[in-house]
């Protein structure tokens, strides 16, 4: 997040230098989006719940106050009529609707509420009046409410989890296959534009780096990566190898300006100027023209 925050204020302090490059703007638009839906979905990752479980339990102590006194009047009211149906959906020990879980517990409760509304004549004699049983219903209604309120919620932080992977996923692979490379092509006529880009796509990572400057090896005109050779920094003692995979990578490189000298047997020397700025990574997509066939030397 950090990281693509931080780039997203690249782009935007460099628009004016891509702004007639329509594929530029188009990916940086898209980058955009993306990002804003992803900063949307880590708001409601991080929305608090504490609060609704806390009002939940009021509620929920408030319903039990009311519903235990209700309860032993409907118990009293069955005995006193001998009736065993009744007395078998009401009887309940303060102990064991403590221990309700909550679907239960709203499911005895509209039955207290039910039986006591088709007798409600016969209760009166009981203290249960319609005014009783409307505020029971109301805490009922409340805490029921509260409980909706949190499943929804959680609902809403699992949803945004999932879409926040896609959307992370799916600006991770933008930036990597796309913007990268377009925003690479600017090097040699905006060097700081692109070395603060890349700076910015990597202040979320670790402090302990893999490199400082990592570079891709390409054929210029097949394509394909370019195996073996070596790097070096003009100026400086400071040189790698390159990799069967065409690639070559500083694990520490100073800052300033420098020029890489990079050499291959099969390919005419290249020489790049590189300005890296403190704490960065430098990321590098490189191309080297084939030498001729009659300038090779003969294998031995």
């Amino acid at each position: 997040m950090e990281s693509n925050q931080e780039t997203a204020r690249v782009l935007v302090a460099n628009q004016i230098i891509y702004e007639s490059d329509i594929a530029t703007k188009d990916l940086t638009g898209v980058f955009n989006k993306d990002l804003t839906a992803i900063v949307a979905c880590a708001e409601k990752m991080d929305q608090p719940t504490s609060w609704l479980v806390r009002e939940k339990s009021e509620t929920k102590q408030q319903l039990l106050a009311k519903l235990h006194p209700f309860s032993v009047i409907l118990v009293r009211f069955a005995n006193s009529k001998d009736d065993e149906k009744i007395l078998d959906e009401v009887k309940m020990t303060k102990g064991r609707l403590k221990l309700m879980n909550e679907t239960n517990l709203l499911i005895y409760t509209n039955k207290c509420i039910e039986i006591a509304r088709a007798n409600l004549t016969e209760l009166a004699n009981f203290s249960i009046t319609d005014e009783t049983i409307t505020a029971l219903d109301t805490d009922s209604k409340a805490f029921q409410q509260k409980r909706s309120q949190r499943l929804l919620l959680i609902d809403d932080k699992k949803d945004a989890k999932k879409e926040f992977a896609m959307l992370k996923k799916r600006i991770n692979l933008l930036l990597r296959d796309e913007l990268d490379w377009s925003i690479e092509s600017y090097r040699e006529a905006q060097p700081d534009f692109v070395n603060h880009y890349f700076a910015a796509r990597q202040t979320a990572k670790s402090p302990h780096r893999s490199y400082d400057v990592l570079g891709y090896l390409t054929d210029a005109v097949t394509g394909e990566s370019i195996s073996l050779g070596s790097v070096s920094v003009e100026g400086l003692d400071l040189s790698v190898k390159i990799t069967v995979n065409g690639t070559f990578r500083f694990k520490s490189f100073p800052e300033g300006e420098y020029r890489l000298k990079i050499e291959n047997m099969n390919y005419k020397t290249l020489y790049i100027p590189i300005r890296r700025y403190a704490s960065e990574r430098s990321k590098l997509h490189l191309k080297m023209v084939a030498m001729p066939l009659e300038e090779l030397e003969p294998a031995i």
